[in-house]
């Protein structure tokens, strides 16, 4: 029969365990949070502007403008998921590592110091994500976009932080690296 002594006994034990299990738990239940409030806010939005008589955004907008908030709702949703993901991983990360016993001041000036580094050597990396992020907030195209990008022509499916997804004529999905595009031709695209 276990007792309370040996019970407290076990968790003192295997603390650092039940803590890194919390912040892997926590990190799961936060992320999940985000992506249900992310999707909720984009089903509203489209719901709004689909709606004929509904919410306040379709009495207010012509046909074409609701199809394109809609369109870019989408697309800055899925830009908000992945910026949610990496954050979470990273602060979930830093806070295993701490619960491990490493010294996270020294960890974090040493990522300072490699990140200059990282930064030289990825820079495409950075342009891609710079440049995905402007694409989304300058409107240049959204999901469901009929778009020509040079030699990717076609429709886009998904656009996140690095990469914009374009599936073409014959059914082909092309990955684009958001820093490789240097023009978009948006058909879908009308006078507003």
């Amino acid at each position: 029969m276990t007792t309370w002594a040996d019970f407290t006994a076990f968790l003192g034990a295997n603390a650092t365990v039940f803590r890194i299990l919390a912040i892997l738990a926590g990190a799961i239940v936060v992320r999940l949070v985000v992506v249900v409030t992310v999707n909720r806010v984009i089903a509203r939005v489209v719901a709004e502007s689909a709606a004929d008589t509904g919410g306040e955004t379709a009495r207010k907008l012509p046909a074409s403008q609701n199809t394109r908030l809609t369109q870019r709702t989408r697309t800055l949703g899925s830009v908000l998921r992945s910026i949610a993901n990496w954050v979470i991983g990273a602060i979930a990360m830093i806070l295993v590592l701490s619960e491990l016993g490493f010294q996270m001041t020294a960890i974090i000036a040493s990522l300072g110091i490699l990140g200059a580094g990282v930064a030289l050597g990825a820079q495409d990396i950075i342009r891609d994500i710079f440049n995905g992020i402007f694409m989304v907030f300058e409107d240049q195209l959204g999901v469901g976009d009929k778009v020509d990008l040079g030699d990717a022509k076609g429709v886009v499916e998904e656009v996140t932080i690095r990469v914009t997804k374009i599936r073409d004529a014959k059914g082909v999905l092309w990955f684009v690296r958001n820093g490789q595009i240097q023009r978009v031709a948006n058909s879908s695209h009308r006078t507003r």
